[in-house]
């Protein structure tokens, strides 16, 4: 099995460490989760919490995307989780690992009794989701409930979803005892960032804006990244615009085409939510964007608009924000560049 990991995460550019499993065990008194983590009391990224959890966690059961990503970034397969057959869609990072993961359920309502028999040491859901059930998840074992967006009042700072999954990836690191790998996960997101960003300069790209709509399944209206989103953070790292640049609850907002109107030099990227399939790209795009009044965005009028892989999750953990730039970058230079004209804001109508 770790041969076939290292290999997996040879392909995404991450060391295989030896020495991982080799490293000592943390404390399990009162939560601490070893001397380099810290207490995880006080984490701003934790909702709640089992007052002892495991050292280094052999069963662990993942309630959401994110959690699944991370342990096998982690080279750690899970015991179970949610949804498995929507994970190869909306995220896709070493699928074949978790492809024979029981299945305990959907994210909203994960079943309890598919969990008890799993016989997990560790659950790891969100809060928003999980704390009515909280209580009867941590009689089966201890359980983490993250906070799954950025907690910008508490931390008194901006937080967009690409830190704030970063402070969750790394504590996971900590919870299962493999802080080095964490590491060297986290350095090849940055190092992916940094050259996407040399990628967008050398090509006169940079401060170029842009939106990035998610398809939803309905006519003419999408959800919008917006400033605190993943996608936020990562147009933050490369050095282009996103818009609209604000902070919403979720990271979104709903737009139509319409909003889009006197957005004279911004590009759209549109994540689809259907496979392409036979048809052609070009073909494939003017069926999404049927509404008569997309003929009127300055973006669609100058070829600047371009389909994104619909496996590119906004709510993800560092591979998931590493795709993204990847994908944000490939699409942005297949573009032709805007003219530099300062745009008319077009405010939304009330919806």
């Amino acid at each position: 099995m770790a041969s076939v990991a290292c290999a997996v995460l040879a392909c995404w550019g991450i060391p295989c460490l030896a020495s991982d499993a080799q490293a000592p065990a943390g404390s399990n008194a009162a939560g601490q989760l070893g001397a380099a983590c810290g207490p995880i009391a006080g984490d701003p990224t934790i909702a709640q919490a089992s007052t002892k959890l495991p050292a280094r966690p052999k069963r662990i059961v993942v309630l959401e995307f994110m959690f699944a990503e991370a342990l096998a970034s982690l080279d750690i397969t899970p015991v179970g989780m949610v949804d498995t057959a929507y994970y190869p869609a909306w995220i896709g990072y070493d699928a074949q690992r978790l492809s024979s993961v029981p299945d305990v359920g959907t994210r909203q309502e994960p079943s309890l009794e598919a969990i008890a028999s799993l016989a997990p040491d560790l659950i790891i859901g969100v809060g928003f989701r999980h704390a009515p059930i909280f209580d009867a998840l941590q009689s089966i074992a201890p359980t983490v409930l993250f906070r799954f967006n950025p907690a910008t009042q508490r931390l008194g700072m901006p937080n967009t979803q690409l830190e704030w999954s970063r402070r969750i990836f790394d504590r996971i690191g900590c919870m299962t005892g493999r802080e080095a790998r964490a590491r060297a996960v986290e350095q090849t997101l940055d190092e992916g960032l940094a050259r996407d960003r040399r990628r967008l300069a050398q090509a006169g790209r940079s401060g170029e804006p842009f939106v990035l709509l998610q398809e939803l399944g309905l006519p003419d209206r999408y959800w919008a990244y917006t400033g605190n989103s993943m996608a936020g953070g990562v147009a933050s790292k490369l050095g282009i615009e996103l818009w609209p640049p604000e902070a919403t609850r979720e990271g979104t907002r709903y737009v139509t085409s319409e909003d889009l109107l006197g957005r004279t030099d911004t590009s759209v990227l549109l994540v689809s939510a259907t496979a392409p399939g036979a048809t052609a790209p070009g073909a494939m795009l003017a069926e999404k964007l049927a509404s008569p009044v997309w003929r009127y965005v300055p973006a669609r009028r100058d070829g600047r608009i371009a389909l994104v892989e619909r496996n590119v999750w906004g709510f993800g953990g560092p591979m998931s924000a590493l795709r993204l730039a990847n994908a944000l970058t490939g699409a942005l230079l297949a573009l032709p560049a805007p003219a530099r004209q300062t745009h008319t804001p077009v405010t939304a109508s009330p919806r």
